[in-house]
C-alpha cells in the first residue's frame, strides 16, 4: 500500500469548501490527515479547516502537513521563494513532467494567490478511490510520495539551519570587523594625540 501527500485544486475556491465536507461527513479509510489550505493574496499560506480522521478533533500537530505547510508559508518558504513565487517563474506549466522540480515548488505553483486547496495524507492501496471520489468536480489531482515529502522538508529545514549559521557567522565576522575598526580609529587617535603633545 502506497503512502502518498496529495494536493486537489480546482479553479473555483468554492469547490474546495464544498469537496472538503466529504472527509468531515463520512470519514474516509486510510486517511491518515486533511487540510483545507488557502494561499492568500500576499503569497502567504493560511489553514482554513484542519481533520485528523482517527482523532476527530479537528487539530494537527508534529504531522507532515503541519511541517509542510510551516514551511511553505514560514520564513523558509519565503527565503527558497515559496511565498513571493520566486523560485519558478509564473508562466511555468505546472502539468508538464518535471523529475528535478522540488515537491514544495509544484505545491506552491499549483496554488495561485487567492486560491483554496485540499492536502492529503493517505495509505493507497491504489489511487483509483480519490480520483473517482473527485473526478466529477473540475480537481487537478498531484500525487507525491510520502518519504519523497518528507525527505525534501527535512532537506529544507537542513537548507534553513545552514542559511541560520552561515547568517550568524557573517554577522559575528562583522561585528568582529567592527570592533577591529572602531579600536584601530582609538589607536590612531592616541598616537595622533600623543604625537602632538611630544611635539609641543
Amino acid at each position: 500500500m502506497a503512502h502518498n501527500i496529495i494536493l486537489v485544486t480546482w479553479n473555483e475556491s468554492e469547490q474546495a469548501f464544498e469537496n472538503f465536507s466529504k472527509f468531515k461527513d463520512s470519514p474516509i479509510k486510510d486517511i491518515n490527515e486533511v487540510t483545507l489550505l488557502k494561499r492568500q493574496e500576499n503569497g502567504s499560506f493560511k489553514i482554513e479547516e484542519q481533520i485528523d480522521p482517527k482523532q476527530n478533533n479537528g487539530i494537527l500537530s508534529g504531522s507532515l502537513l503541519g511541517s509542510l505547510i510551516g514551511i511553505l508559508g514560514g520564513p523558509l518558504g519565503l527565503l527558497l521563494g515559496f511565498t513571493t513565487g520566486a523560485l519558478i517563474g509564473g508562466t511555468y506549466d505546472i502539468n508538464r513532467e518535471q523529475d528535478d522540480l522540488a515537491v514544495l515548488a509544484r505545491i506552491s505553483q499549483a496554488l495561485p494567490l487567492g486560491t483554496v486547496g485540499i492536502l492529503i495524507d493517505i495509505h493507497e492501496a491504489s489511487e483509483d478511490f480519490i480520483d473517482a471520489l473527485f473526478e466529477k468536480t473540475g480537481a487537478t489531482i498531484y500525487r507525491w510520495d510520502y518519504e519523497d515529502v518528507q525527505a525534501e522538508i527535512e532537506a529544507s529545514i537542513e537548507t534553513w539551519q545552514e542559511t541560520q549559521r552561515i547568517a550568524n557567522l557573517t554577522l559575528k565576522e562583522q561585528k568582529k570587523a567592527e570592533h577591529k575598526a572602531r579600536r584601530q580609529a582609538k589607536w590612531e587617535a592616541f598616537k595622533s594625540h600623543f604625537h602632538r603633545e611630544h611635539a609641543k
